[in-house]
């Protein structure tokens, strides 16, 4: 394929910027029934297979204009339960990745991993691979939750797991918790939260649980059988949640997630920061942006076929697996810019708006900015934008206002604090 110089000179660009590259690993020994990701509960995973499907799809890319020459900065190992890998699998992807692009030095390499199936030789096998971060999915260190939330895991297992991680070298170790669960009660979430603090972890995720179509839970809630905790009551969590997990030095950078200095997720803030990212696997998504931006054609995002049979007949036949992609403009990214930026606790730079689009962010969002700051949602200082406390309760409402040029209204008092996600 040839390129004339104009396009040529956009690639080179985009070659000096580097990457995130994602991982799907969609299989899990049991599929909890909070969960709409894009999971599959299976006895045993095809594990050869499907990492040569994954290799397969690697290879492709980073054959490609969009990804040739590039260095990567993170890998992030998702799902699913990425620990169900065996470490000979997880060191072939890894050596594929070093194989086909240039890699940061001391960069962030992170794998999720159920606490109930991991042991310490499997672990130490993952760390000499080159995995440095882990993150389990606790959700709680309580047991009628745990039972209540469907998790297979045990309290006692959680912190087994954090030991072996500690047995196995691992200095970077975050913890998720979930936040709203039926039956949950504040001492129950003051609990998790001391007790998951007491295991001295780098890294604490705290998700609110959402109700999400399609699921087990919807069903029962829909039919009135699924009891969770007044909203009055999962607000009170979220904000015992901050004060307390400050208390314990972990600092708010991201509206669900708490860090020790230093042990911010490098691969979650690419997102934030809307950096380029490639997404392997079943159901994984990717963004590029455009070497050349122009106001139609600003980046190009796509995602892969979700179930893993088709993702893995294609992906080893052609190198690609895509079922959809679409075009960015420039108004979109616009919109991202703040969508994405504002999920910071550091906010967004109105002069990093100015320098990307060419235009001050008052003079497209102006009324957008008059309006939120005007409620107490928004708060502009040394030309940053940031969430309030209050407008980090209502993030996605305040946050979608960016949508539009002009809303009239400001941002609603819907209960959006506690969307999350969850693995």
């Amino acid at each position: 394929m040839r390129f004339d110089s104009r396009e040529e000179n956009g690639y080179n660009r985009v070659r000096m910027r580097p990457i995130s590259v994602y991982l799907h690993i969609p299989y899990c020994f049991h599929k909890c029934p909070y969960c709409d990701f894009n999971t599959y509960a299976v006895p045993r995973m095809p594990e050869d297979e499907y990492v040569s499907a994954l290799l397969a799809e690697l290879d492709a890319r980073a054959a490609s204009p969009e990804f040739r020459g590039r260095t990567v900065q993170t890998v992030y190992f998702g799902g699913g339960t990425p620990s169900i890998l065996t470490v000979r699998a997880v060191e072939r992807i890894l050596d594929a990745i070093r194989a086909a692009f240039d890699w940061n030095r001391g960069m962030e390499i992170s794998l999720e991993a159920n606490p109930g199936n991991v042991t310490t030789e499997t672990l130490s096998g993952y760390r000499g691979a080159g995995i440095n971060r882990l993150s389990f999915g606790a959700q709680s260190l309580n047991s009628a939750t745990l039972k209540a939330l469907g998790r297979i895991h045990t309290p006692e297992q959680v912190e087994s797991a954090v030991a072996a991680a500690g047995q196995a070298r691992f200095e970077n170790i975050s913890i998720d918790l979930m936040f709203g669960a039926p039956g949950q009660i504040l001492s129950d979430v003051e609990a998790d939260i001391r007790g998951a603090a007491a295991l001295h972890p780098t890294h604490i995720s705290t998700y609110g649980l959402t109700i999400e179509k399609g699921t087990p839970f919807y069903n029962s809630h829909r039919r009135g059988v699924l009891k969770l905790p007044p909203e009055e009551v999962v607000a009170d969590m979220l904000e015992l949640s901050t004060r307390l997990l400050g208390e314990f030095g972990f600092a708010r950078y991201e509206i669900s997630n708490y860090a020790q200095a230093g042990f911010e997720a490098r691969h979650n803030l690419a997102y934030w920061n809307g950096d380029d990212y490639l997404g392997l696997g079943a159901g994984a998504h990717s963004f590029v942006r455009a070497g050349e931006p122009t106001d139609a054609r600003w980046g190009r995002r796509w995602a892969n076929f979700a179930p893993p049979a088709r993702y893995m007949e294609e992906a080893r036949s052609r190198g690609s697996a895509e079922s959809w992609n679409d075009t960015l403009d420039r108004r979109g990214a616009m919109f991202e810019f703040f969508f994405l930026g504002l999920r910071k606790t550091a906010g967004v730079s109105l002069a990093d708006f100015a320098a990307a689009f060419g235009v001050s962010a008052h003079a497209v969002y102006g009324e957008q900015l008059r309006v939120l700051t005007g409620h107490k949602l928004l708060q502009i200082t040394d030309h940053v934008v940031r969430l309030t406390p209050h407008g980090l309760m209502l993030a996605d409402s305040v946050i979608e206002n960016f949508a539009e040029p002009a809303p009239d209204t400001p941002a609603d008092d819907s209960n959006d604090a506690f969307n999350g996600t969850t693995i």
